[in-house]
């Protein structure tokens, strides 16, 4: 049952008129607020007064509209699997907006080639609605797809399948449908045209770029529209073992810049190790039937489902790094050019192995989101950046540099480190993650599952260790902002403002203040209508 929040011995006039207005769409009793309170990484934090969960954009832009009429903050949030405080309330007076019902696929257009989702739609459900279609977004999802929303990896970017070949999200949008700070419902692109459909971003100034990557600052995505490609009909899968992260990079950037590879990625022996998403893998006959349906034959398939079976992940661990790559063409012999290829350059300085690891990630792509915790229950949280692809190897010279001399710091606290490496369009991305013994969050259970987290529930928790990744992640951003890197999944994590030159900050501030000017869409990311104005 829901009830008011109280304030000062009674109830919250703002939440009242939501409840009100929305009914059950609103929740504000204790344990849904100390949910929404936390992130991936980041809690306890400032409890919302209420979540709301909206089924439509109108009721969406009704939550606004009462929040922005009673001075209270929103908070967009979509699938939740985001670690920088982007869905977490910075001031005490603010709700939070759920998309996770506004999850319908509005249309799918094979003629014009674009898809229109709600905000909410996961990535797996979006993939589902085009099965059959022979069609697919040029950026298909994160790995997290089963949960992750399209609405919120536009508004933090995002990249994984697809994105080797055709980089982030941002490249498949073409408008969005957006509830401004006061309530309006506004789209972007020729759908906000007079009779027009939503086939083209062009047409004027590019509206839907504002919105992209502002993790919900501007506004609260309701819509998506994005192009569809033909999917690939021939796929081949390699993988490859490197005695250094600089060989791995190097045959990576090569591979990038003749467009070979349709998403890869690299990892090191200790991702190998701890990742629970990498180690599914050696559990290979539950994933038999979905392995099958890869062959070009039935035998076929279930024979490579018998090799990922019996090959399980031990011989990832015999190598220092180890790469993953997903090749696709329109023809097997277009197909096999470019597998000739891709194994020329990491013939090079690398040793190829049997690529059980992209083929059952292929196989099944949106998994459940095991890999938010260690493989033995360990919390999990990553870091990143993007740098030009001709700066690969400078990067990765000082990233090992700057581990190998904090070692004995995550010794000290009992961290574990390791790394990924991408290359996105043409970005060279990188990513050290961190695990370590601390307690397990509703959260965690909840995207999980309770029947694999049940044995690490009672964890105490690790707030000295917590602190000490939290100051280690600081240090990384530090370091990759001193090599020119860019970060997505600005929020309220990562340094923004510091790094912008001032007129560029003054030109955002401005728009903040057009579309936003009582600050209540997300106070603080972006380090915009934020008190204190710093990072």
């Amino acid at each position: 049952m829901n009830e008011h929040v109280d304030i000062a011995g009674g109830r919250h006039p703002g939440v009242a008129a939501l409840q009100d207005a929305l009914g059950g769409k609103v929740r504000a009793d204790d344990q849904t607020r100390d949910f929404y309170a936390n992130d991936v990484f980041w809690q306890p934090g400032i409890r919302p007064l209420a979540i709301v969960f909206p089924s439509s954009a109108g009721d969406a832009a009704t939550a606004v509209r009462i929040a922005a009429d009673n001075g209270i903050a929103v908070v967009p949030r979509g699938g939740g699997m985001s670690y920088t405080k982007g869905y977490l309330p910075a001031v005490e007076d603010a709700i939070v907006i759920d998309a996770c019902d506004l999850d319908s696929v509005i249309e799918v257009n094979t003629d014009d080639l674009y898809v229109t989702v709600e905000a909410g739609c996961t990535w797996a459900g979006l993939d589902k609605a085009l099965e059959g279609t022979g069609l697919r977004t040029g950026y298909w999802g994160p790995l997290s797809g089963i949960n992750a929303t399209v609405g919120g990896a536009l508004s933090q970017n995002s990249a994984f399948f697809g994105s080797t070949l055709n980089a982030t999200v941002a490249e498949s949008v073409i408008g969005l449908s957006v509830v401004l700070p006061d309530g309006t419902l506004v789209t972007t692109g020729s759908g906000g045209r007079r009779d027009t459909k939503p086939f083209t971003r062009e047409g004027g100034p590019d509206l839907t770029g504002l919105f992209l990557g502002d993790t919900g600052a501007l506004g609260f995505k309701t819509a998506a529209t994005l192009r569809l490609w033909p999917k690939p009909l021939a796929v081949g899968f390699l993988s490859f073992g490197f005695r250094s992260m600089a060989d791995m990079a190097g045959a990576q950037v090569a591979m990038a810049r003749e467009r070979l590879v349709s998403e890869g990625f690299g990892i090191d022996r200790t991702k190998a190790s701890h990742s629970a998403s990498v180690n599914r893998i050696s559990d290979g006959l539950k994933v038999l039937g979905n392995v099958a349906k890869t062959g070009k034959t039935l035998m076929g398939g279930i024979k490579d489902a018998a090799a990922v079976a019996a090959g399980g992940t031990s011989f990832l661990k015999k190598h220092e790094f180890t790469l993953h790559l997903v090749l696709e063409a329109r023809n097997d012999d277009e197909l096999a050019v470019s597998m000739a290829r891709a194994r020329e350059i990491c013939a090079d300085a690398g040793t190829e192995l049997d690529p059980s690891v992209p083929r059952v990630m292929r196989s099944k792509p949106f998994g459940p989101v095991r890999g938010m915790l260690g493989l033995n229950g360990e919390r999990w949280v990553p870091i990143h950046a993007v740098f030009p692809m001709g700066d690969w190897r400078k990067v990765v010279e000082a990233n090992d540099a700057f581990f190998a001399e904090r070692k004995p710091f995550m010794d000290e606290h009992g961290i574990v480190y390791s790394v990924m490496s991408l290359t996105v369009g043409n970005e060279f991305f990188i990513e050290p993650a961190f695990y370590w013994h601390d307690e397990i969050t509703p959260l965690h259970v909840q995207s999980v599952g309770e029947d694999i987290t049940r044995p690490w529930l009672d964890r105490p928790a690790n707030p000295a260790a917590r602190q000490a990744v939290a100051e280690l992640r600081d240090a990384t951003q530090q370091l990759y902002i001193s090599l020119g890197g860019v970060n997505w999944q600005v929020a309220r994590d990562y340094p923004f403002r510091s790094v912008l030159n001032p007129p560029t900050w003054d030109l955002l501030s401005a728009i903040k203040r057009s579309v936003d000017p009582n600050g209540i869409m997300n106070p603080g990311s972006l380090g915009l209508a934020d008190p204190s104005q710093s990072n």
